[in-house]
């Protein structure tokens, strides 16, 4: 074995430019799958983020029917308000940092006016004490709710930066917003810790984010009956420790919630978690498809080149196998040899590819802006599989050179 290696590395090393070339296909080919593996690892957290956890990994429970969010205005009066002990339950689950109840109804409900202006999209969030700190908001101007504003529902109110700009032309703090032509102070502005400036495609992803409902108010939520209806079901806001935990506690916690009700047409259920696996899952079986596709191509096409130089150096040392083979070689000895010379040739290929690959791809993560990660999984796959295409291709070559006469490759030279 040792020594058929040796022979492979020398044979290499005598014919520098044509194992070069021979390599070059298989070279190409890991290149490419490593460095498309290396992008999508680094931007898979990302996207995870994007599709699961929004940046926070917080996941939200709210009741639901026929797979779409319950209309609050018309829920079934049997439905209660979440108990302190479901909410200790579900902060008592695996991965679970914080877990706080809130109330919210879309703007439309209940529009907000100031002034001249009229905001008639986005959400208005009864808030506990604790919502804020699970989903990773911070007061950035002015100050939080007051204990005795939370206790006794306060008729203040807490806006996103979507909210300010919509309806001010300066600094909201102390002015007066009506909603539901009730009048709310604004004592603070909120900003989420994990938002990142969004850089716009074109016009229409602009007006889409614009008109997505992401403007909030947050008012305390024992103020909700003012505006509201007395005991109307909470939702569950959770923070987990990471986003591929957040399906499995988003599930767990709506099945602690839903015990005890009796209505099946209404049910709590973590709509978002669900809908974005399956996201999730489409995206990364589209990639898999892809990468096979990659592989699959550019892998072959270094594959023939294996086999045609493997065939040439058959011929070429067709009297050194006919004197071996005279000496008493065996028909596996030989073939044996050529195996392991066009593994060795592959493999070298697959090493360099993978150096390669890593390199692109670090290059076009740092020149386009994306996040890069290192797969060691897919590095010793690509290794493997370029010794299997050695091993594939070399073997007809290997067989050819194991079946010659020794007579006649004798009488050849």
């Amino acid at each position: 074995m040792l020594e058929n290696i040796r022979l492979a590395l020398r044979g290499i090393i005598t014919h520098k430019m044509r194992s070069f070339l021979t390599m070059l296909g298989v070279i190409i080919g890991i290149a490419s799958i490593i460095g498309i593996v290396s992008i999508v690892q680094g931007t898979n957290a990302r996207l995870e983020k994007s599709l699961i956890g929004s940046g926070n990994n917080v996941t939200t429970v709210a009741l639901s029917q026929d797979g779409a969010p319950v209309d609050m205005s018309n829920v079934p009066s049997s439905i209660p308000v979440v108990s302190d002990e479901k909410l200790e339950k579900i902060r008592g689950l695996l991965g679970v940092v914080s877990a706080s109840t809130f109330r919210q109804r879309e703007v439309w409900n209940a529009p907000v006016y100031h002034g001249n202006y009229t905001m008639t999209n986005g959400k208005i969030v009864g808030a506990s004490d604790t919502l804020f700190e699970t989903m990773q908001y911070k007061v950035i101007k002015g100050r939080n709710f007051t204990n005795e504003e939370l206790k006794n529902g306060g008729k203040v109110a807490i806006l996103d930066m979507k909210t300010v700009e919509a309806l001010f032309d300066d600094d909201p703090i102390g002015k007066v917003v009506e909603i539901k032509s009730e009048p709310f102070v604004v004592i603070g502005i909120v900003k989420d810790m994990n938002a990142t400036d969004q850089e716009y495609e074109s016009i229409d992803e602009f007006y889409s984010d614009s008109y997505s409902g992401n403007s909030s108010i947050y008012i305390p939520e024992n103020s909700w009956p003012i505006l509201f209806q007395y005991d109307e079901p909470q939702s569950v806001a959770i923070h987990v420790t990471q986003t591929s935990r957040m399906v499995f506690v988003g599930r767990r916690a709506a099945r602690i919630l839903n015990s005890g009700i009796d209505t099946a047409s209404v049910s709590y259920a973590s709509l978002s978690s669900q809908d974005n696996e399956n996201s999730m899952k489409t995206l990364t079986d589209s990639i898999q498809l892809m990468l096979i596709g990659i592989a699959s191509l550019s892998l072959l096409v270094g594959g023939i080149g294996v086999m045609n130089i493997m065939l040439v150096s058959v011929t070429e040392r067709t009297a050194e196998i006919g004197l071996k083979k005279a000496l008493g070689a065996k028909y596996r000895t030989i073939m044996f040899q050529f195996l392991t010379e066009s593994a060795v040739l592959t493999s070298m290929g697959g090493i360099i590819g993978v150096i390669l690959g890593i390199i692109m791809a670090r290059i076009i993560a740092y020149a386009a802006n994306l996040d890069f990660g290192i797969s060691v999984p897919w590095i010793i796959i690509s290794v493997v599989f370029s010794v299997l295409i050695g091993v594939i291709f070399g073997g007809w070559p290997a067989f050819r050179a194991a079946k010659l006469n020794p007579i006649d490759a004798l009488r050849r030279e």
